[in-house]
């Protein structure tokens, strides 16, 4: 289970139900052909997207009320609703570098004990997400007075969750998705109890799952607010800050006036679903992010492109236009051994989990798709808390990366400055390709007795006179 977590005087959650492992840019990654017990999954190392040659992605909408109050009045009624949602769909379709369009099918189909009407049961529930199992619609459902969340057990903090019904295993597709939101939050009503939202609070929470629904995952920029959690979040580090991001905390982007969207959405939603203009509004900027010794690749490390600030005016472009992906992204997070335990029903310790390439030169690897300009590269660790439902890159629990950040620079080593920046021009259409990083202090390898390489010492520095020590 997946979670986004809102963090005010309150606790609010929106959950991603998926058996699949996350990646740090696509959320679903190809396994490729068959290995032992695993079967075939996807095209090795390519995400999993929605069949481009099959758009629109049509959608069905719960014919019921978006919300009601406990008394049962209808506070958001179905057509209101479903213009709201129409709306959330909206903002990933008008991408104007992407090629992904949605439709709006009408009404659920009946499916078992769901036979028409406002779906309110964990039964009906049940039925119709067996349905999109079966690829025969994809559902978006009102939960009105949050008892449906309730009856499958879920915590009534939760906003609303999504969860990927069906792949093309074959062809490495997404193939059936559903959306469950909460009209509790949007009831009018405000108690201990009874939490509320605003509706561009609520609405962008949920367009954030229909993100998750295109096939993207958590990503993690402009950490730093979160650590900070101010009241109100300033503009500059709110415009970089993914909609993607796994904890929401701040006040809604569209109330600060900023596009739903960060960069980080647009670049990876156009990097999955390309059009003819993609390319003249991108290059891309790849590379490996090593351990200390230079060779073993490290997984699992933030890695975030920023352009470059322009001090000639007053907002900071590099909080403002930010890309991210996690190192490793392409490939596993548990590509199958016979130490650990099985961490879910989709893996076990001899095939790894599902999803994710097991081309060992993708350990480590990144590659990010980002509007012309100047940037720095930077890595992190991924946050503590950002783990199973809140979940960012291929790594559970994330991996912790010792003086972080790190940027890099023309000379990498491992005893460079590790704040030593140097610029990246990037001109649309470039394919920017070696940006590798080898982090500092982070020594020891995978497995420390493999052949290939050899530990470093740090360089011998000249004696320090006693004049020096004492200015030192």
């Amino acid at each position: 289970m997946r979670f986004l977590i809102r963090l005010t005087p309150r606790l609010l959650l929106i959950c991603f139900l998926a058996p699949f492992a996350s990646a740090g840019g696509p959320l679903v990654v190809g396994a490729g052909p068959a290995a032992g017990t695993r079967p075939a999954f996807g095209i090795d190392g390519k995400p999993f997207t929605w069949n481009p040659a099959k758009m629109p992605i049509q959608y069905r909408i719960d014919p019921g009320p978006m919300a009601a109050n406990t008394s049962g009045t209808t506070v958001i009624d179905h057509a209101s609703g479903v213009q709201r949602v129409q709306g959330m769909f909206g903002v990933w379709q008008s991408t104007p570098t992407a090629s992904l369009s949605f439709s709006n099918a009408g009404n659920l189909l009946p499916a078992g004990a769901y036979t028409s009407g406002d779906l309110s049961s964990a039964q009906q529930f049940d039925a119709v997400i067996g349905s999109c199992r079966s690829g025969a619609q994809n559902p978006v459902i009102f939960d009105a007075n949050g008892s449906l969340l309730n009856a499958l057990g879920l915590p009534p903090e939760v906003i609303g969750f999504n969860t990927g019904c069906a792949l093309d295993a074959t062809n490495g597709y997404l193939t059936g998705s559903a959306i469950v939101m909460n009209g509790q939050f949007q009831d009018r009503v405000t108690t201990s109890s009874n939490l509320e939202m605003t509706v561009n609070e609520f609405d962008e929470a949920i367009t954030h799952e229909i993100g998750h629904f295109t096939g993207l995952d958590h990503s993690q920029i402009n950490l730093d607010l979160l650590l900070e959690l101010p009241a109100v979040c300033d503009e500059d580090r709110l415009a970089g800050m993914p909609l993607m991001f796994p904890f929401a905390f701040c006040q809604a982007r569209k109330d600060a006036g900023l596009p739903v969207l960060s960069h980080d959405e647009v670049a990876w939603i156009s990097t999955l679903y390309p059009n003819a203009s993609t390319p003249s509004n991108y290059g891309t900027i790849s590379g490996t992010i090593f351990f200390a010794d230079g060779i073993s690749q490290a997984q699992g490390a933030n890695v975030i492109a920023r352009l470059l600030d322009d001090p000639s005016t007053s907002e900071d472009e590099s909080r403002r236009v930010a890309v991210s992906v996690v190192s490793g992204y392409l490939f596993t997070g548990n590509p199958g051994q016979s130490v650990t335990a099985s961490i879910s029903a989709d893996e076990n310790n001899t095939d790894g989990d599902a999803s994710g390439s097991r081309n060992t030169s993708l350990i480590g690897y990144y590659e990010l798709s980002v509007p012309p300009g100047t940037y720095t590269i930077e890595v992190e660790s991924v946050f503590d808390a950002f783990v199973g439902g809140s979940g960012v890159g291929p790594l559970n629990p994330p991996a912790r990366l010792v003086g972080d950040p790190e940027f890099w620079n023309e000379n990498e080593s491992a005893f460079d400055f590790p704040l030593q920046r140097d610029p990246i021009i990037v001109h649309a259409g470039d394919n920017i390709t070696g940006t590798d990083i080898i982090l500092n202090y982070q020594f020891p390898r995978f497995d420390q007795y493999e052949d290939g390489g050899a530990f470093v010492d740090t360089p011998i520095l000249p004696p320090v006179s006693p004049e020096e020590s004492m200015h030192a």
